[in-house]
């Protein structure tokens, strides 16, 4: 047998060098243009490292950096301001951590924050909550001012300047001519008194909280186009925090809509932020629990962020939380203090994550709250005071840090940050045998030997402990709660309902003792929507109804003393009350609990919290 080479061998042999020939320039090709595109990459980081340094030379000077240009300086138009008394012009609000001056510094990209619960509603002031503050508030709305993210002193926002009148009646503020909203109109006096008077002020919009808030407020008066002025009922140590601190909404797009029509609303959000909804469609509005979705403004007037996109996505289960933020569906969450001890551990973790855990003025306290009022027409046990007591006397707090928090919290004694409370008072202590004496006072005690505690006309003591369902710390705190009062003889039912529930639950003042937590929004907090008696009707956020007035008396009075060390005094002597009252049993001090990935950087933590403003993904992460 002799080997041909054929003509069908040749024709096949030409093919195969054809493919491979075909496959070789194919993947010159390939590679030529993954070169390219690095190189356009390379360029447009090139580009955009150039445009920050204009940027930022801008920022500063008024000039692109290196300009040898003459900058003529601003002129100063006092026009505006009051004869006769002090401007204050603070430094305009600019990034702590310059995120432009780092080697792979990129803009663009969307940070995803997975949250624990969501609002019912983000429509401004007719809800509050921690979670609406995370995702609504300097984002997408502004307020005339806010705190150093370092300092915590005042820095300009929407305002340019303002003036005091030395004897805190009134607040005149100059707007930025600058500032606009995400539409591109400008922020002027009638959108700043439109929010307080015709927004926060009207009855038929249900704002109680924000009025509370903003309840010194007698007046906004209109003194020119983007000059407006506050009066106050009377002097008030947070009358300029109640006229800086509150976001500024446009006018122009609240007032087409009845109150109604904001009641019901769930989306209908719009401001002056560095981010935006991306529709303000009311027919297409954002609705729970879907994921909220957040733009760059392309008309924000300041300091442009590098993020392009915020997203913020639900889910409850703190296991299923950080499964799903460990498979990169989210690049910030709230670590569970279980979880904080486990990954801490974990290089793998630790590898691909940074664990941030610290004290700012937003962390705040966890506390039992106890209905002191009406439930359903009838009293709750917690009415009486020697019961709340026995209560808190029946829990070991040092225990709950230790088991439930990691030990990374502290016992609290009071509703006030470290600042503002009296570091005299000690947490109450661990005493069984004086608990069951002040049931016993009060009218409760097992009377047939059964086990069980019984009042005199012989009613069990059974109770209910509200909690937010998938919140393992409340979780935790219910079956210990129950174990507790198992051991004197009381029946603890425990109720989960989920956070869309919880505020009809709460504005009903439906529930017997409830676990939660708050969190602190400023230096020095406030207690009189949380603890006055005039808070317990309607939404107000006196949810437990209890009423005191030595203690309405103390807030009052607080509240128009200016001289801090006065007032600090005056705080105090509040601690002492509700040390011994018990409206509350406050357990814990709760430092911030946060995992956030790599590929987000630039990341610090400030007394003030995060500053999403400030971080950025590199382009090779995005």
């Amino acid at each position: 047998m002799h080997n041909r080479f054929g003509a069908k061998d040749a024709v096949l042999f030409a093919l195969i060098a054809a493919v491979g020939i075909g496959v070789w320039l194919a993947m010159v090709q390939e590679d030529r243009r993954w070169s390219e595109v690095r190189a356009i990459r390379q360029t447009l980081e090139n580009h955009t490292r150039q445009l920050s340094e204009i940027q930022r030379g801008l920022d500063a000077t008024g000039a692109p950096a290196g300009s040898t240009v003459p900058v003529q300086p601003r002129l100063i138009d006092d026009s505006w301001a009051r004869p006769g008394v002090a401007i204050e012009r603070p430094p305009a609000w600019g990034f702590a951590h310059d995120p432009r001056s780092e080697p792979d510094f990129a803009e663009g990209g969307t940070l995803t924050e997975m949250l624990e619960g969501v609002p019912p509603r983000l429509t401004p002031y007719t809800h509050n909550d921690l979670f609406y503050s995370r995702i609504v508030n300097e984002t997408v709305c502004e307020s005339l001012a806010m705190y150093d993210a370092q300092t915590l002193e005042y820095r300009a926002w929407l305002a340019e300047a303002w003036q005091m009148d030395p004897e805190g009646l009134w607040l005149r503020v100059k707007i930025r001519d600058e500032a606009r909203f995400s539409d591109g109109k400008p922020v002027t006096a009638d959108d700043v008194r439109y929010t307080v008077m015709e927004h926060v002020f009207n009855p038929e919009i249900e704002a109680q909280a924000a009025r509370a808030e903003m309840s010194a407020i007698s007046d906004v008066q209109i003194i020119a186009p983007k000059v407006v002025e506050f009066r106050f009922r009377e002097k008030l140590f947070l009358n300029k925090q109640a006229a800086l601190r509150n976001s500024i909404l446009p006018a122009h797009f609240y007032r087409q809509f009845t109150p109604k029509r904001i009641n019901e609303s769930t989306g209908l959000v719009m401001g002056s932020g560095p981010w935006k909804f991306a529709s303000l469609d009311p027919a297409a509005q954002w609705t729970p629990p879907n994921p909220v979705e957040l733009v760059r403004n392309e008309h924000y007037w300041g300091v442009r962020p590098p993020i392009e996109r915020l997203r913020f996505t639900l889910i409850r289960d703190p296991v299923a939380r950080l499964t799903e933020f460990e498979n990169g569906s989210a690049d910030i969450v709230r670590g569970m203090v279980d979880q904080y001890e486990k990954c801490a551990s974990d290089p793998a973790f630790v590898e691909k994550h940074t664990i941030l855990a610290w004290t700012n003025m937003r962390s705040g306290y966890t506390f039992i709250g106890w209905n002191c009022g009406l439930r359903a027409g009838k009293p709750t046990p917690f009415s009486d005071r020697r019961v709340r007591q026995a209560m808190t006397l029946l829990l070991d707090r040092a225990r709950i840090n230790r088991d439930f928090f990691a030990g990374v919290a502290r016992v609290a004694t009071g509703p006030f940050p470290p600042g503002q409370a009296d570091p005299r008072i000690q947490p109450w202590p661990v005493d069984e045998t004086r608990a069951r004496a002040l049931l016993r006072d009060a009218g409760w005690e097992d009377r047939d030997g059964d086990g069980r505690m019984e009042n005199a006309s012989g009613d069990l003591f059974r109770f209910e402990i509200l909690i937010v369902a998938g919140n393992t710390f409340s979780e935790k705190l219910a079956q210990y709660l129950r174990d507790r009062c198992a051991a004197v003889g009381i029946e603890c039912v425990q109720r989960a309902t989920d956070w869309a529930s919880l505020e009809s639950i709460r504005d009903a003042r439906d529930f017997d003792a409830i676990s939660m937590s708050w969190s602190w929004s400023n230096p020095e907090s406030d207690p009189y929507q949380v603890f006055h008696s005039s808070q317990i009707s309607g939404q107000g956020d006196n949810w437990i109804q209890w009423s005191n007035p030595a203690a309405d008396a103390l807030i009052e009075q607080a509240r128009r003393t200016i001289d801090a060390g006065v007032r600090r005094e005056l705080w105090h002597q509040l601690h002492a009350l509700l040390h011994e009252e018990q409206p509350y049993t406050f357990l814990l001090e709760t430092p911030w609990i946060r995992f956030v990935s790599k590929r987000i950087r630039n990341v610090h933590t400030y007394p003030v919290g995060l500053h999403r403003w400030e971080m950025y993904i590199p382009s090779a992460m995005q």
